[in-house]
């Protein structure tokens, strides 16, 4: 997990991860602007300033809390100029403010794991099999050459096949977590690389936690509103409050959206899968059926669950296109599958 706590300015800090806010003021001619805490953290802003232009600016960091003095260097250096005026904490105490609003329940819930909650390792298995019986099968016609060929060929050909299709798992991830008390949060999770608003997150973590992270950014005419954060073999995870209103799902009505596929889970703890699940429609039969196990990573129990891949172009809180987007409702103890109105 990420540091939990930090000082700025001498003050106890508010709770968001790896993230801070230094203040900047610019003079022209710049053209970008480099701010660096060693090892830890490093963010570049393409700038434009023209000759004598003034900015003063709020660029995010992805740091742990440390009270040195950024590095910074300015682009071209020797003409244009760059200083450091504070750690700034605008807006940090409203992300804190919603963070400790939220449901326990809803902040202490485990993590989706990126890779595992979206194609599970199935491939990987998949994969071996294959390998294996075609292993098998060129051994057995190892003395009728012209068929040993063909199905080493299609063996190979069929290999390929499987490796482009696993090579598909998405490298980024959106998952709308929600509760019985109507609340929301979106987790966006990236592997390596995550775009992602600029403004105070209510969480921003990185794992390991130790890993050096690189963010680039435009300056435009309102600041910097949104970067990109890259960390080698590091997952990147942000948190925002969702506004979910009016949307729900209950066994008789699906009002959130199309669903792609839906895992049931009773308050007895039995889990059932149901397929796609239409806007507008009742809930599926279904059959006996596990979610993808990161997914279900020690849900609390004796409450109903429900786990859902939403289908492209269905509402997901302005989640990036390209990802894909699962939702996740825990409800209430004891009560059946429905989300307040």
């Amino acid at each position: 997990m990420s540091v939990l706590a930090c000082l700025l300015l001498g003050c106890q800090a508010p709770d968001l991860g790896r993230f801070r806010e230094a203040e900047i003021e610019l003079r022209g001619p710049l053209s970008a602007l480099e701010l660096s805490l060693g090892a830890q953290a490093t963010t570049r802003v393409e700038l434009d300033l023209a000759p004598l232009e003034q900015r003063t600016i709020t660029v995010p960091l992805c740091a742990e809390p440390d009270e040195r003095e950024p590095v910074l260097r300015e682009l071209p250096e020797a003409e244009g100029d760059a200083r450091w005026n504070g750690w700034t904490r605008a807006g940090h105490g409203e992300a804190r403010a919603r963070w400790d609003a939220l449901p326990p329940g809803l902040r202490a819930r485990p993590p989706v794991a990126l890779f595992d909650a979206v194609r599970g390792r199935e491939p990987q298995t998949a994969g071996i099999a294959l390998a294996t019986a075609l292993c098998l099968a060129a051994l057995a016609l190892r003395r009728r050459t012209v068929l040993a060929l063909g199905v080493s060929f299609a063996g190979s050909a069929a290999l390929l096949g499987w490796a482009a299709r696993a090579g598909e798992a998405p490298r980024e991830l959106r998952v709308l977590e929600g509760d019985a008390s109507g609340a929301w949060v979106a987790w966006d999770s990236g592997y390596e690389v995550l775009e992602a608003s600029a403004g105070v997150p209510l969480r921003l973590e990185v794992v390991p936690e130790s890993a050096e992270v690189l963010a680039t950014a435009r300056l435009g005419p309102a600041g910097i509103d949104r970067w990109r954060l890259e960390a080698p073999r590091a997952v990147l995870r942000r948190c925002e409050v969702l506004d979910a209103a009016p949307r729900r799902v209950a066994h008789d009505f699906n009002g959130w959206g199309r669903f792609e596929a839906v895992w049931v889970r009773s308050p007895e703890g039995v889990w059932s899968t149901h397929g796609p699940w239409e806007a507008g429609e009742p809930l599926p039969a279904g059959a006996p059926g596990m979610p993808p196990g990161g997914l279900n990573p020690a849900l609390p129990q004796g409450v109903a669950v429900l786990v859902a891949r939403l289908a492209p172009g269905t509402f997901a809180g302005g989640a990036r296109p390209g990802g894909e987007v699962w939702l996740r409702w825990v409800g209430a103890s004891g009560t059946e599958l429905g989300l307040p109105r």
